[in-house]
């Protein structure tokens, strides 16, 4: 059956649109700074910016200074070796291991810390650091979940899958992820186009954007 005139030219617009949409790919907060440099400055050093960071001198608030901070009967240290932060806890097999800190997580109240493991997933630590100031009761390692005794095996622990990063909390902390689990060898192999909370989070792909400007 042959459409009428006005539903085919609305069939092409709608298929036209949808090869536009399949060209629209992520450019980048850099890119937008190009046309939006107050919008891009305004961000800069936001909460948005430093939603997740590489583990670097610049970007850890804690003390990984060989502190140590007691829970749940477990005393974990925090110190550095070289350039690299890490934390010796309980792993998930109930023994005390050394654990490489990859990636921050947060700014402001508090900072999280993000832990890889060879299947890719990123574990965040329960223990937090609390940024606010020490007045305010801040500058000090803190227990998520005080008093709650949740051990090795529990889904709250930090190995468990309600710390992990990808399933979790990835989806609003970067930009343009795609989580990549594959559940026949139970593992994820997580993208994103930018790592922290940036324009395309919330403006969505600015490719046609960019093109059109």
């Amino acid at each position: 059956m042959k459409l009428p005139l006005p539903a085919q030219a609305t069939l092409l617009t709608a298929c036209l649109a949808n090869l536009a949409l399949a060209d629209n790919d992520f450019v980048g907060a850099e890119t937008c700074a190009d046309c939006h440099e107050t919008e891009y400055r305004a961000w800069q050093g936001s909460q948005h910016e430093m939603a997740m960071q590489h583990a670097t001198a610049e970007t850890v608030l804690g003390d990984f200074d060989d502190a140590t901070f007691e829970a749940d009967g477990v005393t974990s240290r925090f110190f550095r070796r070289d350039s690299r932060f890490f934390v010796n806890t309980v792993g998930k097999d109930g023994s005390l291991h050394d654990f490489e800190v990859a990636y921050t997580f947060g700014v402001y109240p508090l900072q999280q810390y993000l832990v890889p493991f060879p299947d890719g997933r990123l574990q965040a630590i329960y223990l937090a650091w609390d940024a606010r100031p020490a007045k305010r009761g801040g500058q000090r390692w803190f227990d998520l979940y005080p008093d709650q005794d949740i051990s090795p095996g529990d889904e709250l622990h930090w190995t468990g899958p309600q710390q992990n990063w990808n399933y979790m909390c990835a989806d609003c902390h970067s930009t343009n992820l795609v989580k990549g689990y594959d559940s026949a060898s139970d593992r994820f192999q997580t993208t994103y186009s930018e790592i922290d909370v940036a324009c395309e989070s919330c403006h969505g792909p600015g490719g046609q954007h960019v093109r059109r400007a």
